[in-house]
């Protein structure tokens, strides 16, 4: 019988171990399974040997000192491990190189290492019964509030503007915009955006979890784990620097009066997009937060939808008040960690937005940007008769 080293495996260390993982593996999602195992340096080499379509008495004939049957059966725990891939299982291996061919190992591993995760159940008792359990297992909750005491504050007007726009409208305008004045977004248009993409709406006691937050944007168990960071260069009555957005008290703390767009620049790949923002929201996730509750991996993904989240509430906000928005996924992680002044392990950078005053085309685009000759929206849809 063939076998080849199966094309998704990872090798780690694990509590002292040298482990392998054959992420492509099934999972149950009744009960809990296991695809890793530990593997020794005999395992490894014995793996080396089936880079390629081997036949098992092949590599049995290259080992004459070894007796037979253990060498066949040292194969057949890895075929059983999933380690090695027989030919019968080869064709969902190939679909699986095809279909993830330009993309590296480690979004591999990350997307199907973290399929099929088990879910409790969601019944009252359930939930009692799991809040219970990380109480006590993890200790006191977090806090849901990031503060920066003794920074210099400006502090914003809670006057937020109230939006009357027609929500379909403000969907159908929200665009992607590049270009921008240069004239001073407001201050008060400035806390608006802050207010509906990262204050709190409510706040409401959620047991043995402790006090939670909501936001306007969806948030897996409310852990609302995203933190905002504002680089503020054209804000009226602002002076320009990079701030710590504070929910609670609804204010800035200043991190770095230094930070200008020459800073922005770098950090965000010398973005002609970015740097001519009116103000730049770097969004951080507090990893605490989330695996306080969640301490299976699959939640990383979760927090990645909340940035997204928060993003559309962004954009769609901005775009309600006048303003010209974007989103992006473009900048150094590292250099911008440090910036921020956050390690990149208990909190880091996964996001960002900005918005400014927008340059419009004639057609009311954005400038720069093509309709490829659409007359209007109705030539897309088709009605309830079935035309346009």
């Amino acid at each position: 019988m063939e076998y080849r080293r199966a094309r998704s495996l990872a090798l780690y260390w694990h509590d002292g171990e040298l482990t392998a993982e054959n992420y492509l593996e099934p999972r149950s999602t009744d009960e809990e399974t296991e695809n890793a195992v530990a593997v020794d340096a005999e395992a490894v080499r014995l793996l080396s040997l089936f880079e390629e379509w081997t036949d098992v008495e092949a590599v049995v004939a290259d080992h004459p000192d070894h007796d037979p049957d253990s060498v066949r059966a040292a194969v057949e725990l890895l075929a059983e491990d999933g380690l090695l891939v027989p030919r019968s299982a080869a064709d969902r291996e190939e679909r699986f190189l095809t279909a993830w061919r330009d993309w590296g190992e480690d979004a591999r591993f990350f997307h199907f290492g973290t399929r099929n995760a088990i879910y409790t159940g969601d019944s009252v008792e359930q939930r009692r019964a799991d809040a219970r359990w990380v109480r006590e297992t993890g200790g006191t909750p977090p806090a849901i509030f990031k503060h920066y005491p003794g920074a210099p504050r400006v502090y914003l007007p809670r006057d937020v503007r109230r939006m009357t726009d027609d929500f379909g409208d403000v969907l159908l305008r929200r665009r992607t915009h590049r270009v921008f004045t240069g004239a001073e977004v407001s201050m008060r248009d400035l806390s608006s955006v802050l207010h509906y993409t990262f204050a709190p709406t409510q706040l409401y006691d959620a047991g043995d979890l402790g006090t939670l937050m909501l936001r306007t944007s969806p948030c897996g168990g409310a852990r609302h784990e995203l933190e905002g960071y504002v680089a503020v260069l054209d804000v009226e009555g602002v002076p320009p620097g990079l701030y710590h957005y504070d929910g609670e008290s609804h204010a800035l703390e200043l991190v770095d009066a230094d930070f200008d767009r020459a800073r922005l620049h770098r950090l965000t790949y010398e973005s002609e997009m970015c740097t001519p923002s009116a103000f730049v929201c770097f969004v951080t996730a507090v990893f605490e937060r989330t695996m306080y509750k969640y301490r299976n991996s699959r939640a990383l993904r979760v927090t990645l939808l909340s940035a997204g989240h928060l993003g559309q509430t962004f954009v769609l906000t901005a775009t309600a008040l006048g303003l010209g928005a974007w989103q992006s996924a473009a900048f150094r992680d590292d250099e911008t960690d440090a910036s921020l002044g956050v390690d990149g392990f208990e909190e880091g950078t996964v996001y960002m937005f900005g918005a400014g005053h927008p340059v419009l085309a004639e057609n009311g685009m954005p400038k720069g940007v093509t309709r490829a000759g659409l007359v209007d929206r109705s030539s897309l849809t088709a009605g309830p008769d079935g035309t346009g």
